[in-house]
């Protein structure tokens, strides 16, 4: 997976973020603490900050993952500013990386087990654990009666029409 990839990849994770804030954070930070049983997360809440806890335990030390807690958060406002500490961090390091060291196997201490991993490779799993989630949201969405949007690649991509 080389730098464009990964630059993708990270673009369509901001959008389908942006996707699923335009269509939660209007109905109220209530929704985020609403029980949703048959989804397997007690709330939405808990599977969105899941989703941006991730990143921070990936990718907040490139030698190891991190111990840091799970947080839970209760409002839209607690969430994002989470989530913006954590992918401007994300943005940070991967900038500070050129295209050989992206590439470079590298020890990593995975829940005490040394493993060599690329950046890449952690940048790329970091990004695609938070698409598996979107399954997560939407069944959660589902049960609570709010129509799921639709996040698809492709809607992230910059207008592509031909001129016919």
């Amino acid at each position: 997976m080389d730098r464009i990839a990964i630059e993708e990849l990270f673009a369509f994770t901001e959008f389908s973020w942006r996707q699923y804030e335009e269509l939660i954070r209007p109905l109220g930070d209530e929704l985020l603490t609403t029980r949703a049983p048959g989804s397997g997360w007690p709330a939405l809440g808990d599977a969105l900050s899941h989703m941006c806890w991730a990143h921070v335990r990936w990718l907040a030390d490139p030698d190891r993952t991190t111990a840091e807690p799970e947080p839970r958060w209760r409002t839209w406002v607690e969430l994002e500013t989470y989530r913006r500490r954590v992918i401007e961090h994300d943005r940070r390091y991967l900038d500070s990386l050129d295209d050989e060291e992206l590439l470079r196997p590298r020890e990593m201490d995975v829940d005490g087990d040394p493993i060599a991993y690329r950046p890449a490779d952690i940048f790329v799993h970091t990004f695609l654990h938070e698409r598996q989630h979107h399954g997560d949201l939407n069944t959660l969405l589902y049960q609570l009666g709010v129509e799921v949007p639709i996040v698809e690649f492709r809607f992230s991509l910059p207008e592509r029409r031909l001129e016919r």
